[in-house]
């Protein structure tokens, strides 16, 4: 059985027998079914397409009188037909190959047309797919809302065929008849600048320059009447070739380049695949379904300025041979573009190592999702788009760019607000900056906000025009997934858990099983890379491996369906507990980051039992050198304390703990200069720190306890030896190196942390310091930088190098023993690292009025709860003690 949908919807019997369907209401539903051919469509949906607002008594028995009136005239004409009409759980489906249909044969004939290298040939197979039209697409509902934009769609892909088809002929030389078969299709289409290109050649080589330019005046006053733009630089340098009045010899055809179109972020990228090409006789471009591999290829081929010709090897079947694809080539010299060899990756590679062989001339840029590992070859992953690091950078993000500018077209009322800049980043980040999938997004903003597209947005939501295998983000990695072998899919599959990465310690670990030893993890990885279904990410600390969103929500239910989901969870949770019993992986103040990362560490943490609606005082402050120092103050009563962060704080961090302590005491948080709202300037000179601390201290009465987490417990004792009216000290983990438990930091340590921040490089920086200086597994660190609150560490990038100046060489100042006189309590975590533990004794034996403190059972970033008590009771105690 075959379908027609080019013209009034119709079926025809094998033989070619037309059928007999009943009415317009049947004819209605049968050209709803082909309009998605092979997908359910529910049973509602089709009620709203047939009847609208206008409907019959019993909706929904009347959808099944017309699905069996369309059942029984199919059957009747060709007997078992009526079995193409399914009733699924989903809805109902017509069961029908793609070129089974008019337009799916119309479509394929386009596609043969555009890998077709000599003209004549090109033109006949254009002819063949427009004679596929018998009229209007779907002219029995042209009028129903349902079919009008599969129409729209058509009726441009017509109009681009035809236009194919007048190139084509007038390579041939048709001049003649190409200017009066053009004038009507002209006539219909004023602002179509292709078209136009085509008639005015026609008419310039016929001999007619009055008339090509009389055609150009035309386009050029309705172009700017009607849109406001002027002709294309191609048809103003048409013009000026009409103007000389030198027709431009025939020659053969040297391009079957599609149309540019927008290429946004890969200005970099394209300059840098053509740079390659001007060295390398085969480039590469590998990277995953939706990455824009072709619209870079074709951009690249378009500037090398030479001879380049396409082949899309996708239309081919998966078990295409060598000389099925030998059979598309005929380019011996220039630029052949092989686009989707994964697809047939074992001919393609035969193929292209036979041409770069036997012709001298030739060059050749492939698109795989996979290397096609010939000899010679030069690999080129192309990455997503680059995204946001923070919402005040959205418009010059490229994935942000893209998003709105695909927006903006299938909504012109859409534009980047500060009301949808949030949601707009968030889905950038959601989509991995993948261009394929921005696009899917943006294409549904004419239907609903992009806020609700956030949470909404899955592999539901189509683009049309695509081939089929990318009309969804799912069908391409499905598609992938069918390629693998069954030990490559049980790794991609287990690795899916990894909320933001693994190392291949843990890779091996968690996707090791009885059909995948550990000895074959790396290799199968190895493999899985080279397809571009994981992402291998080098950081400072090492490579880590990662899955794009859409892979690893796609992985999740494979996992599911595999029935491994439980088991390859608990696997990965009983490695990370156990890498977390040997580590102490927190940071003072990012409780919530940890939390995040749930059975990675055990259960989340409570929350703090701090008065959630408290607000803060803000000021800000000036210190002696002029820099604004911004500081909010909770409570109003009682002794001041002021909490002085470390590399790794800000004042946000100590939010929970201020609020416990509020009730008490007055609290000060403050942001350290170059950090939060405070000045950018950077400190480099302790002497500035002090000035900063002595002005927020005058700021709350003049004098004030000093809580310092790490770096900041140094700063705040080296305050009070500078004379800063500190009436007593609270230090935790002050990070000083006493003994050989753990290895100093090299001497280059911070020119290397400088050298990643002016690199703009900020979480490389700070994955280095936590490696380094923190001592935190690379294991912990690859999910932790999916965190959302992975971008507050970020921003602290550039004070690190800093930071690690203030200590010196990381042993005790000798002054301390004599220049700090006022209470002091070192406290440390049970759960910490000795060598933290060791030095917190040494420092309280040190002080004259100093004493330590361990909390037991707890790592030393602990909730308020228990921290509370401790500083309530120390200040009680050291105020107690002071004389009158």
């Amino acid at each position: 059985m075959r379908f027609g949908v080019l013209g009034p919807v119709t079926a025809w019997t094998d033989d070619g027998q037309a059928v007999r369907i009943p009415d317009r209401k049947v004819r209605a539903l049968l050209a709803d079914l082909l309009l998605h051919a092979g997908r359910p469509v529910a049973a509602a949906t089709i009620i709203d397409d047939l009847w609208g607002d206008e409907l019959p008594v019993n909706p929904t028995a009347t959808l099944q009188t017309r699905v069996s009136q369309l059942r029984k005239a199919l059957d009747e004409a060709e007997p078992g037909a009526r079995e193409l009409v399914q009733t699924t759980p989903a809805g109902y489906l017509i069961t029908v190959a793609a070129e089974a249909v008019d337009s799916g044969r119309f479509r394929a004939l386009a596609a043969r047309a555009r890998q077709t290298g000599n003209a004549r040939m090109r033109a006949a197979t254009l002819a063949d797919a427009l004679t596929l039209w018998r009229g209007p697409a779907y002219a029995d509902v042209a009028q129903d809302a349902f079919a009008r934009a599969t129409i729209d769609r058509l009726d441009e892909e017509r109009l681009a065929v035809q236009e194919a088809y007048a190139e084509a002929r007038l390579v041939l030389g048709e001049y003649d008849e190409l200017v009066a078969e053009l004038a009507e299709l002209v006539a219909r289409n004023p602002l179509r600048q292709r078209l136009r290109a085509v008639q005015m050649r026609a008419l310039h080589q016929a001999g007619r320059q009055a008339e090509a330019l009389e055609s150009y005046a035309d386009l050029r006053h309705r172009l700017a009447d009607e849109l406001g733009l002027d002709p294309g630089p191609d048809l103003v340098a048409l013009q000026h070739e009409v103007l000389t009045e030198a027709p431009a010899a025939r020659e053969p055809e040297r391009t079957n380049l599609p149309a540019e179109i927008e290429l946004i972020g890969r200005d970099a990228a394209v300059d840098e695949v053509v740079e390659r090409l001007a060295s390398a006789r085969l480039v590469t471009l590998t990277g995953a379904g939706g990455v824009g591999k072709t619209s870079l290829a074709l951009a690249a081929a378009r500037r090398t300025g030479d001879e380049a010709w396409l082949v899309e090897l996708a239309a081919l079947g998966a078990g295409a041979g060598a000389d099925e694809v030998s059979a598309l080539l005929d380019a011996t010299t220039g630029l052949l573009v092989l686009d989707n060899c994964e697809h047939v990756i074992e001919a393609a590679a035969e193929v292209a190592a036979r041409l770069l062989r036997e012709s001298p001339g030739l060059r050749i840029l492939a698109t795989s999702r996979e290397p096609l590992a010939v000899a010679g070859e030069h690999r080129w992953p192309v990455p997503p788009l680059d995204l946001p690091a923070a919402e005040a950078d959205a418009a010059a993000s490229p994935a942000v760019q893209l998003f709105v500018a695909r927006a903006s077209a299938a909504d012109p009322r859409f534009s980047l607000t500060a009301h949808n800049t949030a949601a707009v980043v968030a889905l950038c980040r959601r989509l991995d900056g993948l261009p394929l999938a921005l696009e899917l997004a943006a294409s549904r903003v004419a239907a609903m906000d992009v806020r609700d597209l956030v949470d909404r947005f899955d592999d539901r939501y189509r683009q049309r025009g695509l081939p089929d295998r990318q009309q969804t983000l799912s069908a391409m990695v499905e598609w992938s997934w069918d390629l693998l072998g069954e030990p490559e899919r049980a790794v991609l599959r287990r690795l899916a858990p990894h909320p933001g990465g693994c190392t291949l310690a843990a890779a091996e670990a968690v996707c090791a099983g009885d059909d995948v030893p550990v000895a074959d993890v790396a290799e199968l990885l190895s493999r899985l890379v080279d397809r571009s279904l994981v992402v291998r990410v080098d950081g400072t600390s090492g490579s880590r491996y990662r899955l794009l969103e859409t892979v690893r929500a796609f992985c999740l239910q494979r996992l599911e369906e595999a029935g491994e989901l439980e088991t390859t969870r608990r696997r990965y949770e009983r490695y990370f507990e156990g890498l977390a019993r040997h580590t102490e992986p927190r940071l003072y103040g990012h409780s919530e980051l940890f939390a995040y990362l749930g059975g990675l560490y055990g259960d989340a943490l409570p929350r703090s039992s701090g008065p959630p609606t408290m607000l803060p005082r803000t000021t800000t402050v000036t210190s002696a050198d002029g820099t604004p120092i911004v500081l909010e103050s909770y409570g109003d009563g009682g002794p001041a304390i002021v909490l002085v962060g470390g590399a790794l704080n800000d004042r946000r961090t100590f939010i929970p703990l201020a609020k416990r302590l509020a009730g008490q005491f007055t609290v000060v948080t403050y942001d350290r200069r170059g950090r939060g709202d405070s000045g950018e300037v950077l400190p480099w000179a302790v002497e500035r720190e002090f000035e900063d601390l002595a002005a927020v201290v005058d700021a709350v009465g003049g004098s004030a306890y000093a809580l310092g987490v790490s770096s900041g417990a140094v700063l705040a004792a080296e305050a009070a030896v500078y004379g800063v009216p500190i009436l007593g000290l609270l230090l935790i983990e002050p990070p000083f190196i006493i003994d050989d438990t753990r290895p100093r930091l090299a001497a280059d340590f911070a020119d290397r942390l400088q050298e990643l921040v002016e690199q703009d490089r900020y979480g490389d920086a700070t994955e280095l310091f936590l490696v380094q200086a923190v001592e935190m597994p690379a294991e912990v660190l690859a999910p932790m930088r999916s965190a959302p609150l992975w971008k507050d560490l970020e921003a602290l990038a550039p004070t690190l190098a800093y930071d690690v100046i203030v200590m010196g060489d990381f042993t005790i100042p000798d002054h301390w023993a004599t220049a700090i006189t006022v209470p002091t309590l070192v406290i440390d975590g049970g759960e910490s690292r000795d060598w933290r533990r060791n030095t917190a004794q040494v420092v309280a034996d040190l002080l004259p009025d100093g004493r330590r403190l361990t909390m037991d059972g707890h790592p030393h970033d602990v909730e308020p709860d228990v921290l509370g008590p401790i500083v309530e009771a120390f200040v009680a105690e050291t105020m107690s003690s002071r004389p009158e």
